[in-house]
């Protein structure tokens, strides 16, 4: 190998090793990315399991930490498939993903919640109300924000300041998924619609969604300037103002 190749390579290994997390995740966050390299691999030397390396891959990235720009981004997925192949399979696949992600998350949000710069935030009484009703039903209440349309991290927020137990965590996170996996893909395997038509219509609504929050935070923008601008004015006699 030539010394210039040889160099080039030796950067590449270097910059891939560089931590770019807290160390307390970094080594979860190389196993998803192992995971979706091994996952292209098998798409590659094995095709007759491609689709189901693919739906892995995909899931993934819709769970993870992702997933606060792909909202919604699963349930389309889990419609096509389910029209091809066993929702059990599927759930189970699935639910391999999300476990995987979700020890990514719960350490994402972990290094962040009790961080120096939220500690008020932690304090307030908002936070022990809700840390109070969480501890009376934690194990429920995290199998049911993982089984309905409740946004989830609402559950992983009050697990995290709670200090629940990790492994119970994780038992209802992927206790509450494989349900709605399962239940997604059970109804995607009784549609009529081709899969492409379930996927065209699902980034359609997500355009829309992304669109009517776009509008959204424009106009709050707006109207917070707005109000500075009147606050900003003083009264002064004769109808004029000073600013």
């Amino acid at each position: 190998m030539k010394p210039l190749n040889r160099n080039f390579v030796q950067a590449i290994a270097l910059l891939a090793l560089r931590p770019v997390v807290p160390s307390g995740w970094t080594l979860m966050l190389r196993a998803c990315g192992v995971a979706a390299l091994v996952a292209l691999l098998v798409s590659v030397l094995a095709p007759s399991v491609s689709d189901l390396a693919a739906f892995f891959t995909i899931m993934l990235f819709a769970c993870g930490p992702t997933s606060a720009f792909l909202p919604a981004a699963s349930e389309p997925v889990l419609l096509a498939f389910g029209q091809f192949y066993s929702p059990l399979l599927l759930a189970t696949i699935g639910s391999a993903a999300v476990f995987n992600v979700e020890f990514l998350n719960y350490k994402m949000f972990d290094s962040i919640l009790h961080s120096g710069r939220l500690q008020k935030v932690r304090e307030s009484s908002t936070t022990r109300l809700l840390t109070r009703w969480f501890d009376k039903l934690p194990f429920a209440t995290v199998a049911t924000a993982a089984l309905t349309p409740i946004p989830f991290w609402i559950a992983r927020t009050c697990a995290v300041l709670s200090r629940y137990s990790f492994p119970r965590y994780m038992s209802a996170t992927v206790l509450g998924r494989f349900l709605r996996l399962y239940l997604i893909c059970a109804i995607g395997s009784t549609l009529s619609a081709s899969p492409e038509v379930i996927l065209l219509a699902a980034g359609f609504a997500i355009l829309a969604l992304g669109g009517i929050a776009f509008i959204r935070k424009r106009r709050q923008q707006h109207n917070r300037v707005s109000l500075s601008l009147r606050t900003d004015t003083v009264p002064l006699p004769g109808g004029r103002h000073a600013y």
